[in-house]
């Protein structure tokens, strides 16, 4: 759904889920998630919700105020909220940030164990680890098909468990030039991206560079870019009436053969097999 809230662009988009009863007592799970690009001057202020906040910070610095305390939250950071209590954020100047409220049986024991050893407001190492796994959330809620409970608490679980099990500290310029890397590939991922290129933007050597990539995403810098595209041919595939062909070419595949040849060994299906289910062809 897109936003109505004012200082919100028009490019943001979010998703309500109301979970099952096993999730509710067994699971992680979203009950909102979003992408948001926030114009200068927006702020919002709230005294309960029942559950807790994840944001990304993907651009810009954002003001936050929990219980009385304030933070700031800069670009690459990892932010978490109980808002249960009172709290607000925003900030005078642009930012964006990719977010999810969540809730769960252990959420509360995550939530105490994270803030008082790392604190709500992070910068931590693994920052392109959680990023994935939240951006692979979203993109599930994106494609608008049936969540699999099971599977999206795996992701929370992933990313509380990372930043728990992690220090925080401020990062690097080997980690700043592999989240520049990343999210080059998020936007031109339907373009020829070599190991030289990416490792060059990133600044770092092509050995360091997919050392460093594979530790922190759990892939390599190819894989990821495959599953990069997969994930934009499945959005393409429930949500446009392109024809397949027209889908593999825009996702960066050289011909229809070898998309359907990789679309099916990742999803178990073909790309018209898995648009007829979603019922958009």
């Amino acid at each position: 759904m897109k936003s109505t809230e004012k200082l919100i662009s028009e490019n943001s988009e979010y998703f309500l889920y109301t979970p099952g009863v096993l999730a509710k007592e067994l699971f992680f799970y979203p009950t909102i998630i979003g992408r948001f690009e926030y114009e200068p001057g927006y702020r919002v202020r709230r005294a309960h919700m029942d559950n807790f906040l994840i944001m990304l910070i993907e651009e810009g610095v954002c003001d936050i105020v929990l219980s009385g305390k304030s933070f700031r939250a800069p670009k690459g950071s990892f932010v978490i909220l109980d808002c249960h209590d009172e709290h607000e954020y925003g900030s005078d100047s642009a930012w964006k940030a990719l977010w999810v409220h969540f809730d769960g049986p252990l959420s509360r024991s995550f939530y105490r164990n994270i803030v008082e050893s790392r604190g709500n407001v992070i910068l931590p190492k693994s920052y392109p680890t959680i990023h994935y796994e939240l951006n692979s959330l979203y993109l599930e809620f994106l494609e608008r098909k049936p969540i699999d409970e099971a599977r999206a608490s795996l992701h929370l679980s992933a990313i509380l468990n990372s930043v728990l099990s992690q220090e925080s500290e401020a990062p690097s310029r080997n980690y700043d030039g592999l989240k520049r890397a990343i999210a080059y590939i998020n936007e031109h991922f339907a373009e020829e991206n070599p190991l030289e290129k990416l490792s060059s933007i990133a600044s770092l050597s092509p050995f360091y560079f997919s050392r460093l990539f594979r530790n922190e995403t759990g892939l390599t810098p190819h894989q990821y870019l495959i599953e990069t595209r997969i994930s934009a041919a499945r959005f393409l595939l429930s949500s446009t009436p392109l024809s397949i062909k027209e889908i593999a070419l825009k996702t960066g595949f050289t011909d229809e053969s070898s998309f359907c040849a990789c679309f099916r060994k990742r999803e178990g299906t073909t790309p018209a097999t898995y648009r007829k289910k979603l019922g958009t062809s």
